[in-house]
């Protein structure tokens, strides 16, 4: 039996290659971009910039790529990027939601749920009654400040 966990891993991974089946259709231009063999192809990019976090470009790459003498240069990374529509990055959130609908937790059946993050991260957002537990007081005159809601396995 396969884990929850490998099965949205497995989701992501199959999200991402559905997106680059047609890269071009993502590609700022699409008769020349993503076509040769590189250091940093289609599926790879997508996967680090999902999984980029909010440490330096060149620390998050050695988390990726690990101690590999081949890890590409940020340099390398900005041109690559630089060829990908923002619209991949969004075809690939929008199809790995869809087919986690799929996934047998009846928490991920409702539709108006969708993944943010499934690694322990954190959401950030402002102390206002709207976003706020019915328990939760703020004084009128300083309402300010925010609040954060951590995202586990």
């Amino acid at each position: 039996m396969i884990m929850i966990h490998q099965q949205i891993k497995e989701l992501f991974f199959s999200s991402v290659e559905h997106i680059v089946s047609d890269i071009s259709q993502y590609a700022v231009h699409p008769d020349s971009d993503f076509k040769r063999s590189k250091k940093i192809p289609a599926q790879k990019l997508i996967s680090f910039l999902v999984s980029q976090g909010s440490s330096s470009t060149r620390v998050e790459m050695l988390d990726f790529w690990g101690l590999d003498s081949s890890i590409p240069t940020t340099s390398a990374l900005s041109q690559q990027r630089a060829k990908l529509k923002p619209d991949a990055l969004e075809a690939v959130f929008r199809h790995f939601n869809s087919t986690s609908m799929e996934l047998p937790p009846a928490s991920f059946m409702d539709s108006h749920y969708r993944f943010l993050a499934a690694d322990g991260s954190t959401c950030t957002f402002f102390s206002t009654p709207a976003f706020s537990s019915p328990d939760y007081y703020c004084c009128p005159a300083r309402c300010f400040g925010w609040n954060k809601k951590y995202l586990y396995r």
